[in-house]
């Protein structure tokens, strides 16, 4: 979704798009796996609690800085503990029209989806307080950035690169971290920080009132 615009710099797409999603949140309280744009209704009606709309909050706050940001955090944990709550866990919703639930839970809700909106509230979080630092995969887990990870082994000289002794797949990744999630949204830090929104209201409401949402 709209961390990879974050992460590329394009913060104007990321909060337009943002705002969309939010707007399907808020008129079913999840989002739907699948949404029929010419219909106006969701078109595969499971919730697995799935962590993308709680990510791009956190990284467009980490970007810009909105507090329009932690209104949304609050609207995706409120939704969560009402609609998704059980006495073991949270579950996947099996119909975000009924709020149906599934016996079953991601692994990647805690993994990704709790862990995001922990990071967006606490502020003085070391991933946060020194981001620059550290980088996040496509699966949420966190790595460290460091030189050795950048430092490109086959040039050494007490390794031996030939036929019979070849670098491992993974031994060559390392060295693959050219730029890091923090560096990404640094560069763009700052942008409509004085504002409340992220977007002009107008604009807002225009996107929520397509899904007849009233602001």
């Amino acid at each position: 979704m709209q961390f990879l615009q974050v992460l590329h710099g394009d913060l104007e797409e990321a909060i337009c798009h943002h705002a969309v999603f939010y707007a399907i949140w808020k008129k079913f309280g999840c989002l739907p796996e699948r949404y029929n744009w010419a219909l106006g209704s969701a078109a595969v009606n499971f919730y697995p609690l799935r962590p993308e709309l709680a990510e791009s909050t956190y990284l467009l706050y980490q970007a810009t800085k909105s507090p329009f940001y932690l209104h949304v955090g609050r609207d995706i944990l409120e939704s969560l503990n009402t609609h998704t709550r059980t006495h073991c866990g949270y579950a996947t919703v099996h119909d975000v029209i009924d709020k149906s639930l599934e016996d079953r839970q991601e692994s990647f809700f805690l993994s990704e989806t709790c862990k995001y909106l922990f990071l967006l509230f606490d502020v003085d979080n070391p991933i946060n307080s020194n981001a620059e630092k550290y980088l996040f995969t496509t699966e949420g887990h966190v790595f460290p950035i460091s030189n050795r990870y950048r430092r490109k082994v086959w040039e050494e000289e007490d390794v031996i690169f030939n036929r019979r002794n070849r670098l491992s797949p993974a031994s060559s990744t390392l060295t693959s971290y050219n730029t890091s999630l923090a560096s990404s949204c640094e560069n763009s830090r700052g942008v409509n920080a004085p504002h409340i929104l992220p977007l002009k209201s107008t604009y807002l409401d225009q996107i929520f009132s397509q899904f007849g949402i009233d602001v």
